[in-house]
């Protein structure tokens, strides 16, 4: 089902919520791709202030994503999440006033099953919306940890990041149905260690297992997570050479192929898990020499251009979207992490989910 291009997702159960001007607000840590869809979902039924320790949204990892959107992924619940967001940009994609655009390809042979897109406009295009229905934000600040009384969250201590003010200028994007070039910060802005009051926590740390290691969560709960990496290699096809948008993920168990996104390249992905470090170069050449040999790969590669994108994956594959309570961790603390490099697509159903679990918390104990 499309989703309203002009108000905030309201798919979640509202009966019997609390009053959205009787409880502090939810403060969600991270304003990447996947912690500005838990936002949007839950805006408009609580309160809700996004923490975010950059400039602005999006400015980290969603920036760098290669921005790829796919329709389905090939688990019954990573589709179930990959359709939320597919419907969401379908939606905006199709409002004359959004300047999210989808150009369409192939996804493993079965066509229109994927998109190209920019990920901040995707990003933008939730933020808005969720401000619009009075999402608040902080930028330049990071949430240190919870403040627990009897194992349960009644606030977040705060620090400012760098000095400055909390805003910036977006490099020529602008939100859904009109653009936003810059966002101010809320009023009221924290000094260092502030404790501001808060009804739950949801953390979206994006790449940072040191942000699921902070006090209130279960012992050794990062340890819960794989770090993986994709190590993206464009390869500048032969003169005349124009292939159709087309993703390919199952013509290899580490390489993933996407064709139409640039004229005359093809960017191959290398996914390899277990850590971060950049390749070297030697490393590079060996897996393009991969390349060449498994796959035949016409062109050159294009060593200079090669990319390095880092992520974290879930418990069994999947992405962990809920409260860390049933863990041993405390009630009110909520983390939506281990997209395994697949954020963008699982983005709003992620956060639906999350959104629905504090929503189920917050009546409990009200």
């Amino acid at each position: 089902m499309n989703h309203p291009p002009n108000r905030p997702d309201h798919d979640l159960d509202r009966r019997d919520a609390p009053r959205p001007d009787a409880i502090p607000p939810v403060v969600v840590a991270g304003g990447g791709i996947v912690g500005t869809a838990v936002a949007f979902a839950l805006q408009g039924s609580v309160p809700v202030l996004l923490v975010e320790e950059g400039d602005f949204p999006g400015l980290a990892e969603t920036r760098e994503a290669v921005g790829i959107l796919k329709a389905v992924l090939g688990h019954p619940v990573l589709d179930d999440y990959a359709r939320a967001t597919w419907d969401f940009a379908l939606a905006q994609h199709h409002h004359p006033r959004s300047p999210v655009r989808l150009t369409f390809a192939g996804l493993d042979g079965r066509p229109g099953r994927a998109a190209f897109l920019d990920p901040l406009l995707l990003l933008d295009a939730m933020l808005l919306l969720a401000r619009r229905a009075g999402l608040q934000l902080r930028t330049r600040t990071r949430v240190v940890e919870p403040v627990l009384d009897g194992g349960r969250v009644t606030g977040v201590r705060l620090e400012r990041v760098g000095d400055g003010p909390g805003t910036a200028s977006r490099r020529g994007s602008g939100g859904s149905h009109g653009s936003h070039r810059t966002a101010p910060e809320t009023a009221g802005a924290t000094g260092t260690g502030k404790i501001i009051a808060a009804s739950a926590l949801v953390l979206a740390p994006g790449p940072r297992p040191d942000s699921l290691a902070m006090p209130g969560l279960p012992g050794g709960f990062a340890g819960r997570f794989v770090r993986v990496k994709d190590v993206v290699i464009p390869f500048l096809l032969p003169p005349g050479t124009e292939p159709e948008p087309e993703v390919y993920t199952r013509r290899s168990l580490i390489w993933r192929f996407a064709t139409g996104m640039q004229p005359r390249t093809l960017l191959a992905a290398a996914r390899l898990e277990g850590d971060w470090a950049p390749p070297s170069f030697d490393q590079v050449v060996a897996l393009v020499e991969d390349l060449v040999h498994r796959f035949g790969l016409p062109g050159e590669a294009q060593l200079d251009r090669t990319r390095l994108l880092v992520d974290l994956r879930g418990p069994g594959g999947l992405p962990f979207a809920g409260p860390v309570a049933p863990l041993g961790g405390a009630e009110g603390i909520f983390v939506a992490a281990g997209m395994g490099l697949e954020g963008l697509s699982l983005a709003l159903g992620v956060g639906r989910q999350v959104a629905a679990a504090v929503m189920h918390y917050l009546r409990a104990h009200r």
